[in-house]
């Protein structure tokens, strides 16, 4: 995982092919996308979704805390940002307020694989909604906390510890233990145990954002992770349905839920 976020271009291609492969269409089943929509997407890493949203005719805000990710996007998307169709903020999402500082807010949101670095959830999907135009829906996708990687072990040095599935459940004391045997460096022992202290389930999420004010319109969950198609060349599949309807053992089989959300 970090050779292949090593590789900026690769990374940057493979955000933007799931994004018209799957996450488009999905947004879709409920809104379609027309030009001139404004489009928002927190955490925008490299900028990948946003190009492939702006491809689509939307304007185009990016938001990123990390100083050196909005600097790649920056980079990706410099004749986007020359027309003004694209503009990529680097700071905390906190620090804007939605009605003092936007002219207009936005027709679609998205939160790919972000949610769960976030600390107060509840507080943050409070946030959010208040940058949602009255019709407009946000995209959420985000791997649940009990599945085999939810600990995004898979971005550690250890070519054994990033295969090992589960092992971010143990407690913290010994997992934060396993980490240093396999002489993990201390800053991505930090990023991991972040996950482990925003841990996100299933049901979770639909609670908080039910108590923030939206209405789920659509919900797929992933047995196979779209993503996989372009990271690792797995086909994406669907997760069965009969798993999907069990609270908490769905967790721990499924890779990825993607949500449209819309207010009540």
């Amino acid at each position: 995982m970090i050779e292949l976020q090593g590789d900026h271009n690769r990374y940057y291609k493979q955000q933007f092919d799931t994004t018209v492969e799957f996450i488009i269409p999905f947004i879709e089943r409920e809104k379609k996308i027309e030009k001139g929509m404004r489009f928002l997407e927190v955490g925008s890493g490299y900028g990948g979704i946003c190009k492939a949203f702006a491809d689509a005719g939307c304007r185009v805000t990016g938001i990123e805390l990390l100083d050196h990710a909005s600097q790649i996007a920056k980079d990706f998307l410099q004749e986007e940002i020359k027309t003004g169709q694209v503009s990529i903020i680097n700071k905390n999402v906190y620090d804007i307020d939605p009605e003092k500082d936007l002219d207009e807010k936005y027709d679609i949101i998205l939160l790919k694989d972000t949610i769960e670095h976030i600390h107060g959830q509840d507080k943050f999907v409070k946030h959010i909604i208040n940058f949602l135009k009255p019709n407009g829906v946000i995209f959420f996708a985000f791997p649940p906390w009990f599945m085999p990687f939810g600990g995004h072990q898979q971005s550690l040095d250890s070519k054994f510890l990033d295969k090992l599935p589960y092992f971010h459940i143990l407690p913290t004391p010994i997992y934060r233990g396993i980490m240093k045997l396999f002489g993990e460096i201390d800053g991505r022992i930090v990023d991991v145990l972040e996950v482990k202290e925003t841990q996100i389930s299933i049901n979770r999420f639909e609670r908080i954002t039910k108590e923030a004010g939206f209405a789920i319109a659509q919900r797929e969950f992933y047995l196979i992770n779209p993503s996989y198609k372009y990271k690792f060349g797995a086909n994406p599949k669907k997760q069965y349905g009969f798993i999907s309807a069990l609270p908490w053992i769905r967790d721990f089989v499924t890779t990825t839920c993607y949500y449209v959300l819309k207010k009540k």
